[in-house]
């Protein structure tokens, strides 16, 4: 017997598999016949959960944003040490799901709704990495920081020969140069 919580499941599978079918055949793969054998059941189970494409396109963003950024931006507020907050968010940014969120900027190109939820995911990144800087850097150095990361960030999924070791090594670098200029500055305001 079937219970309310089977349909849930059955939903976040395919979602999920959405998320590995973006990132293993990038958009131009992105098919439903493709989202089904990932997911392992037939296009009667896909309609049984979701109205049509569109609908499961729909809701396939937002589970993106849910666990590409919502998540894990409350999992950062959770960290009270500011400078490890810091690299908390630096270890988020390297384990993203680089591969599927390439795809999304391909497909933000061509579809407004999708250009959208892009556009808010990013701002929520930023938004959140600001908030999370202002204890060490004040509003104006966090927003600036925050705006770099995302630059870097951004740079790295728009390549067309990623390297998650140059990411990493970008972004180590940058945040030692930033922690480094604020402890420069503390020093010289304190002489």
């Amino acid at each position: 017997m079937e219970t309310s919580a089977e349909p849930d499941k059955l939903r976040t599978r395919f979602l999920d598999a959405g998320m590995t079918v973006l990132a293993r055949d990038g958009y131009s793969g992105f098919k439903q016949a493709a989202v089904c054998a990932e997911t392992g059941v037939t296009t009667g189970a896909f309609y049984h959960s979701f109205r049509n494409w569109k609908a499961f396109e729909a809701e396939l963003i937002a589970h993106w944003r849910i666990e590409a950024t919502d998540r894990l931006v409350e999992a950062a507020r959770s960290v009270t040490d500011p400078v490890e907050r810091i690299q908390a968010l630096i270890s988020i940014a390297l384990n993203l799901p680089h591969d599927t969120e390439r795809a999304i900027r391909t497909w933000a190109a061509t579809d407004p709704k999708v250009h959208a939820a892009l556009a808010s995911v990013e701002a929520a990144r930023l938004d959140a990495i600001t908030e999370m800087g202002l204890e060490l850097f004040g509003p104006e150095r966090a927003r600036r920081l925050a705006a770099t990361s995302m630059l870097l960030l951004t740079g790295f999924e728009n390549s067309t020969q990623p390297s998650l070791d140059d990411f990493k090594w970008a972004m180590d670098t940058f945040t030692a140069t930033a922690l480094t200029s604020l402890t420069q500055e503390t020093s010289y305001t304190s002489e």
